[in-house]
């Protein structure tokens, strides 16, 4: 029992392929800076943020030097690797540079042991335009296993079995195992969490993929895969909702632009109806083959195309684009799902941010969201990287498609999956997650006017799903600990919310809501803020951490006028007290239940 709570409490991240572009390789150097040298080098300003004994945050510089390169990047890690918490074992691969809105570079490197991914492992560096580094940012897993794993170990196959049987004893029906994409990876065990632990643990496992049945609007989940953790020893461990890793035909070459290449713009206006009865006339520029003079639904300025899904999900990657041999009908939801993900595609784009992953990687709007069996899902997803477009999914057993918010909800799912190196769908970082993705979703429909809703509502235009200015509406809660907040768990499941990522979502939602209302943020300055927080962000960022981050960020970003704003919000939504409080609210009591240690009550998947 003990081994496997000390493996289900592990900080984990999605699966993030390492870039093969890059070269960089860093690793941990004898001469490491410390706390003095860095004060030394700041004036004794710098001001740094320690968890657990680890580095995860500093303002300031660790170098006289400008850091304008990769290599300058690599050289300010490697002298900081102690600090991080990494040790002779830590490696770490250049991944991206980003640029936000106020021109600051984030060298994002990748943590790697034995040429796997560490899940959580990642760092920052940061650097103004004119190359003075002003920040950075850690999550670096150490203390790394000294099994071969190469040793002992069951096969892809076998662990993609053990997961079939594993759903199938769980009375969740056969799972559909995402071909070609189990992969061996390094998850972390936070040992701080188990401190009596007598064993130690091999955190080679493997990572197979399936569809997430459990994924709809209905009950909050809009990730449309799971990832199933199994040990070497073919030992299953749990599963978190996630989008699926890497994109094995991209890396081999394969290019999605070849569907726009005799491709002509030409418009389309025309009515859809809404779901409160009205109508609303659109204009969208759609695409015309020049040798045959058929139109299809796709936009060439922006490289999206819409598809059927099925064939594209179940059928090896086949595009059968929606196509019209007169451009005078289309299919709305389609049609909606085009016109609402171009709007998306340019609210980034004014910030410099092209497309889903900031390369201008070909979009795929994938139509009629089905499983296998074509049984229609109701759910709108980022479903991730395939065969070089970046996908989505669109669903006609909803009108979530007229929904500008959750359409830009969903590219900013892209958007946060591209700037972190992976974000663990589970307690605070799950809920980072769905809010950062709701707070650029409904700025992005307020700036571009296409609602009324002053309450900051989600999904309002059709069925409102969440209230960002009154969360109790929706059972969230305002503040930590507030009526509807649920604690983070070890055991991360469906009924427990996997720690609260949706229902915890609210506290940044509010916050946001608070910074624009009431602090006087523009939506201009809203938008900007929170993509640098995006891109500030690593795989350990949680509510506490976030609560330091976001002064910095305001300050990067050259805001610090919300400065008292910002503050105020904070102490609102009382963000990162993950503490028990020792008083409570005059509305609320406590009650401490003792359960026994077995495996009724070890498995997570009970609630009061």
């Amino acid at each position: 029992m003990k081994r496997l709570l000390a493996l289900v409490t592990a900080l984990m991240l999605m699966c993030a392929s390492v870039s093969a572009e890059t070269a960089v390789s860093v690793h941990a150097p004898e001469n490491q800076l410390t706390l003095e040298d860095i004060q030394a080098l700041n004036g004794g300003k710098a001001n740094a943020y320690f968890d657990n004994d680890r580095l995860c945050f500093l303002e300031g510089t660790c170098t006289p030097d400008p850091v304008k390169t990769a290599g300058d990047a690599e050289r300010v890690v490697a002298s900081m690797t102690g600090l991080l918490g990494g040790d002779e074992k830590t490696h770490f691969e250049l991944l991206r540079t980003l640029n936000d809105a106020s021109g600051n570079v984030y060298f994002v490197f990748q943590q790697t042991y034995a040429d796997l991914l560490v899940l959580g492992g990642a760092a920052k560096v940061i650097a103004d335009q004119a190359g003075n580094m002003l920040g950075l940012i850690g999550s670096v897993e150490s203390d790394l296993p000294e099994v071969n794993p190469a040793e002992e170990q069951i096969t892809a196959e076998q662990a993609e079995e053990l997961v079939f049987q594993h759903e199938i004893d769980a009375h969740r029906g056969a799972p559909e195992i995402m071909a070609d994409m189990t992969q061996k990876i390094v998850l972390p065990v936070n040992r701080v969490l188990d401190m009596e632990a007598d064993e130690v643990y091999t955190r080679f496992v493997w990572a197979v993929y399936t569809n997430n049945p459990n994924a709809s609007i209905a009950n909050g989940t809009d990730l449309p895969y799971l990832a199933h953790y199994v040990t070497l020893a073919g030992e299953y461990l749990y599963s978190l909702p996630t989008i699926l890793p890497g994109d094995a035909a991209a890396a081999a070459g394969y290019n999605a632009e070849y569907m726009f290449q005799f491709m002509e713009p030409v418009d389309y206006t025309g009515y859809v109806d809404l779901a409160d009865g009205t109508e609303q006339e659109i204009t969208v520029t759609l695409m015309r083959d020049s040798r045959t003079g058929m139109y299809y639904l796709g936009n060439i300025e922006h490289k999206i195309a819409v598809a059927d899904c099925w064939e594209f999900l179940y059928n090896g990657g086949r595009v059968v684009l929606e196509y019209s041999p007169d451009n005078l009908e289309w299919d709305q939801v389609g049609l909606l799902s085009l016109y609402n993900y171009c709007r998306a595609y340019d609210y980034y784009k004014e910030i410099g941010w092209e497309g889903g992953d900031g390369e201008g990687t070909p979009i795929l709007v994938l139509k009629d969201f089905c499983d296998i069996h074509h049984k229609p899902i109701d759910n709108a997803a980022y479903a991730g990287k395939f065969y070089g477009w970046q996908c989505f999914l669109s669903s006609a057993a909803n009108k979530l498609s007229q929904c500008l918010d959750v359409c830009s909800h969903e590219f900013t799912h892209c958007v946060t999956h591209s700037v972190m190196t992976y974000n663990a769908y589970m307690n605070d970082y799950g809920a980072i997650n769905e809010a950062i993705s709701d707070i650029q979703g409904n700025i992005c429909e307020m700036l571009l006017k296409a609602t009324d809703d002053t309450k900051w509502e989600i999904g309002e235009s059709v069925s409102t799903i969440r209230s960002m200015s009154d969360p109790h509406r929706y059972q969230q809660p305002e503040y930590s600990w507030d009526l509807h907040y649920q604690a983070n768990v070890k055991t991360p499941t469906e009924v427990n919310d996997r720690g609260g990522v949706h229902t915890n979502s609210s506290l940044l939602n509010r916050l946001a809501y608070l910074l624009f209302e009431e602090g006087g943020m523009t939506l201009e300055e809203a938008r900007a803020f929170w993509f640098a927080v995006d891109c500030a962000m690593v795989p350990g960022t949680d509510y506490a951490q976030l609560r330091e981050l976001l002064p910095w960020v305001l300050r990067l970003t050259g805001l610090s006028k919300y400065h008292e704003a910002l503050e105020k919000a904070i102490g609102d939504t009382r963000l990162g007290d993950s503490a028990l409080p020792e008083t409570l609210d005059d509305t609320q009591v406590m009650l401490t239940l003792n359960l026994p240690d077995n495996e009724t009550f070890g498995d997570g998947n009970w609630m009061l």
